[in-house]
């Protein structure tokens, strides 16, 4: 069994190296980075289902699967619609990449949960993936700008800078992921609330999951507030996103790695 679930891993893996070639590529032939793209999608989703066939699986290793599936269909759908976002494929694809090796490196080590997750609980489970893969891909548009500002300011232009969009196109495009974020990060807390009505449990549990997502959804919330009203632009806009990104790792897969590899 080791040696299939390695094999179907490497192999969804292997499905995104040829998006990933073509995004590093800068006289790469970019009409077929959207194919390209949903074979990469095709990979980690159909792992994914086939992993969680006997159960929705908690460990670290699934958590990142699902994570890099979630974030690969959100960045496919906006590079679809978006030139902005098919630039950022430089970026995007090898971290996406590295995630997923460190998936495999880790390994299946989890069982899954004893039953299956009722509606509120699902439905949690899929708002909390979706602010994942939206803050993450705004992350990515915030390093996007950090290092097409510092290379403009140097007046140099390297490879990786050249490759993404302009500062402007970067800037919108983080913005309007990062208002949605906020509502869908707002929307998760609800439905986590709403369980633990369900359960007769105290409203919100002060620990490191619920106390690092309500930090990311204030820290989100300023941020939105101070565009509104000063305008902040730039790598200090960006820097705020990336730490908004950094709280809510710590929140999902961060508390999974704790508890799974450390702890374990």
């Amino acid at each position: 069994m080791l040696t299939e679930s390695l094999i179907f891993q490497t192999a969804a893996l292997a499905c995104l190296l040829p998006a990933l070639w073509l995004a590093v590529r800068r006289d790469g032939e970019k009409r077929l980075l959207l194919p390209a793209l949903a074979l990469a999608v095709a990979g980690p989703v159909l792992l994914c289902v086939l992993a969680a066939r006997s159960g929705w699986r908690t460990d670290f290793s699934f958590t990142i699967w699902v994570s890099a599936a979630a974030t690969l269909i959100l960045f496919s759908a906006l590079a679809a619609i978006s030139r902005t976002a098919r630039k950022m494929a430089a970026l995007v694809l090898p971290y996406l990449g590295l995630s997923i090796l460190v998936a495999i490196l880790v390994g299946h080590g989890g069982r899954p949960m004893p039953e299956s997750p009722g509606p509120w609980l699902a439905a949690h489970i899929a708002v909390a993936v979706a602010t994942y893969a939206l803050i993450t891909v705004a992350a990515v548009a915030a390093l996007a700008v950090f290092l097409k500002e510092r290379s403009l300011k140097s007046k140099t232009t390297n490879g990786l800078a050249a490759l993404l969009p302009p500062v402007a196109e970067s800037e919108r495009l983080q913005d309007r992921l990062m208002f949605v974020s906020e509502a869908v990060l707002g929307l998760g807390l609800a439905s986590g609330i709403a369980i633990h009505v369900q359960r007769a449990q105290p409203l919100l549990e002060a620990d490191h999951k619920t106390l690092l997502t309500l930090a990311a959804f204030v820290v989100i919330g300023i941020l939105l507030i101070v565009q509104r009203f000063s305008g902040l632009r730039g790598r200090r806009a960006a820097r705020i996103v990336m730490i908004s990104y950094l709280l809510v790792t710590m929140a999902y897969p961060g508390v999974k790695f704790v508890s799974d590899i450390l702890i374990g």
